[in-house]
């Protein structure tokens, strides 16, 4: 019996993405072959800079975001008529072509994919914020969520 998954990769993954204004988006993205280009605070800031811009331009809302040194999550809602697909080519373009010229870098930054599930009504929130949050502490970096300095909350964490 053939496999009717879609291989890794492939186009065939974003058929049937959905995205809605009001809907909450947990999102993942990877740095190209996984390189660690987020360890350089000056890489960090322009990610944190082109999220801010989406904020303040009412694209999106923004619940939680937390920048790894190799990925990044964001817990966001769309507020404007933009898809979620060009929410995040918007913030990939951007901290690309800054992130190149202030590293002088000429490979990629981002893998060309992105992960997204929406938080449906039986999930927490708080828990999901809470997941990514935790992220540092289980890869190691820090022992407590509160040392990493790469996140903004919507929310107050403990």
């Amino acid at each position: 019996m053939k496999n009717k998954f879609p291989k890794k990769g492939s186009h065939n993954l974003r058929i049937g993405r959905f995205s809605q204004q009001g809907y909450v988006y947990f999102i993942t993205t990877r740095c190209y072959k996984n390189s660690r280009i987020f360890i350089d605070e000056k890489a960090v800031e322009v990610v944190f800079e082109s999220i801010d811009w989406l904020i303040a331009h009412s694209y999106i809302d923004l619940y939680f975001c937390i920048v790894m040194p190799d990925h990044l999550h964001m817990i966001i809602s769309l507020v404007d008529t933009k898809c979620l697909s060009e929410v995040i080519k918007s913030i990939k373009q951007y901290s690309s072509r800054k992130i190149k010229s202030i590293l002088t870098i000429s490979d990629p930054i981002w893998q060309e994919q992105y992960y997204d599930h929406t938080i449906r009504k039986e999930e927490n929130l708080i828990d999901v914020i809470k997941y990514c949050w935790y992220n540092p502490v289980r890869a190691g970096l820090v022992t407590n969520p509160n040392r990493y300095p790469h996140w903004k909350s919507k929310y107050a964490l403990e």
